[in-house]
């Protein structure tokens, strides 16, 4: 891939590639995510499945389906969160903005799942908030 973003795992096993022309950047504001993440809310980088490349380290990812639709792929030596799939969202790959090397100048422009935030989580004055997931 030419003109990429890198990312890797806290202990560098596991790298990947992505493409920034063919992104989005997001914050979802789920129990899910909050639990699985760690934090108060998780940002994510959304792109199309060809525009994301694990270089180096697949065989050190491990895999669990935290739903029947959302499986969360992890490096198995550090427990980094590398990216999501779910099946509702097919043809994307869901990075979370920490995983990138390099992650500034990246922006959300969406909050989803606003109705599950917590109450002391301000929200950016300019991106789009959504109740729930992101309309169909």
């Amino acid at each position: 891939m030419s003109d990429t973003f890198s990312g890797s795992c806290a202990c560098g096993k596991v790298t990947f590639a992505l493409n920034p022309q063919k992104y989005s950047v997001l914050n979802c504001h789920c129990h899910t995510c909050r639990k699985l993440n760690g934090g108060a809310f998780s940002t994510y980088v959304a792109v199309a499945d060809e525009a994301f490349e694990i270089d180096r380290g697949g065989a050190e990812l491990a895999r669990y389906a935290v739903t029947e639709n959302v499986d969360k792929f992890f490096c198995r030596i550090c427990g980094t969160p590398m990216y999501n799939k779910n099946k509702k969202y097919q043809g994307l790959t869901i990075v979370p903005l920490g995983a990138l090397d390099h992650p500034e100048g990246l922006k959300p422009a969406a909050n989803i799942f606003c109705e599950s935030k917590l109450s002391w989580v301000p929200l950016q004055d300019d991106a789009t908030n959504h109740p729930q997931g992101l309309p169909s």
